[in-house]
């Protein structure tokens, strides 16, 4: 497994050149909010991290065998 070089581009973290990542969104209630920022802390994980299992976990469940690819590097 190699390292990703990194390459700069100004703000923030530096910018991978060999992955590129795209942000998903939704709106939401903030009884909603407060919910899954509940359920997720329950499960000892970030919102985002409980959304990944979830839909990890519904996939599988619909009968998608592989398993999903990593969400970050």
């Amino acid at each position: 497994m190699g390292v990703a070089k990194m390459a700069k581009r100004g703000r923030g973290r530096p910018a991978s050149e060999e992955k590129s990542f795209k942000t998903l969104g939704y709106r939401v209630s903030e009884p909603y909010l407060a919910w899954i920022t509940k359920a997720a802390s329950f499960n000892r994980t970030s919102v985002s991290g409980l959304i990944d299992q979830a839909v990890a976990k519904y996939a599988r469940e619909m009968g998608i065998a592989e398993p999903p690819p990593d969400r970050t590097a």
